[in-house]
């Protein structure tokens, strides 16, 4: 599964590039490779609850972003690039009629066309290739976590904090528009990083449910 998400990810990548005359480059911007599917954003307050990021409007082909939520910019790019997941995988066997509202629900209730949408974003905007190249700028082997008390002795902290860390150095030297915790995941599943469990960011510590109104 993780295989076809990615593939098609790629794939549109790879179109998009070529309209736009150029190489799959970092950071990768998710509104203009929307609006590239032939879609566009909509900021939008007063309409959702606060745990909604944002809504895919099929009708009106429109992805609109919860401006009452507070989140980072690349908490905001991984939602437009996870309805964008949507788009790809999901809406040809929607209802086109219907709207999904994403949440914060998703991973922990097992969704799994949320679960996919997330796939495809990590993959959009962490190109495995540029994710790679990142990596091994700063190292020459994968990264290995372990619990050590020496660490937490002096300063350098928790498997989770040390994986943060890291990822922050990963997402400076590609040029990344994306959260660490997206980065950890996307590492996690590359197999760049051994020995953590895939993180929920504290303020995302839930994800995303598909409600069809």
């Amino acid at each position: 599964m993780i295989k076809d998400i990615e593939f098609k990810a790629n794939e549109l990548l790879s179109s998009y590039c070529e309209a736009k005359n150029s190489s799959i480059k970092t950071p990768v911007d998710p509104i203009d490779v929307l609006e590239f599917k032939g879609f566009s954003v909509d900021y939008v307050n007063d309409k959702y609850a606060l745990n909604i990021y944002g809504a895919l409007q099929v009708d009106r082909k429109v992805v609109e972003v919860n401006a009452d939520v507070k989140i980072n910019e690349g908490m905001e790019n991984f939602t437009i690039a996870h309805e964008l997941g949507h788009i790809v995988l999901h809406v040809p066997k929607m209802d086109k009629n219907k709207m999904t509202e994403c949440d914060f629900d998703s991973i922990s209730n097992d969704n799994i066309v949320e679960k996919e949408a997330d796939i495809f974003a990590a993959c959009l905007l962490m190109p495995e290739p540029n994710v790679k190249e990142a990596f091994y700028q700063i190292r020459n082997s994968r990264l290995f976590l372990k619990d050590n008390f020496i660490f937490r002795l002096i300063g350098r902290g928790s498997k989770r904090k040390r994986a943060l860390n890291f990822a922050s150095k990963i997402i400076k030297q590609g040029n990344f528009k994306v959260s660490k915790y997206a980065m950890i995941n996307r590492l996690i599943g590359l197999g760049l990083i051994k020995g953590l469990r895939y993180q929920k960011n504290n303020v995302n510590s839930k994800a995303d449910k598909t409600i069809d109104v």
